[in-house]
């Protein structure tokens, strides 16, 4: 992956970001470290970037499936 803020982050984390590209996601790091999710038409979606719940890369895969049904594309 090139993106220089997962050195460090969690296989998880990684998954996610990996999914969301695949799904055409682009994906930044805000200044508070948190993961922004954005993708035109769609509403951007926010992530911890050191998420402390083992459930919440889970979650925020359903709220990227969610912001892509919403905005009539292909459900995952």
């Amino acid at each position: 992956m090139a993106n220089r803020f997962l050195r460090g982050c969690g296989e998880d984390l990684k998954r996610l970001v990996s999914f969301a590209q695949s799904a055409g996601w682009a994906v930044q790091q805000t200044r508070k470290l948190h993961l922004k999710f954005t993708k035109p038409g769609r509403q951007p979606v926010f992530t911890s970037g050191t998420p402390s719940d083992r459930r919440a890369w889970l979650n925020a895969k359903a709220q990227l499936s969610q912001a892509d049904k919403l905005a009539g594309g292909a459900a995952f």
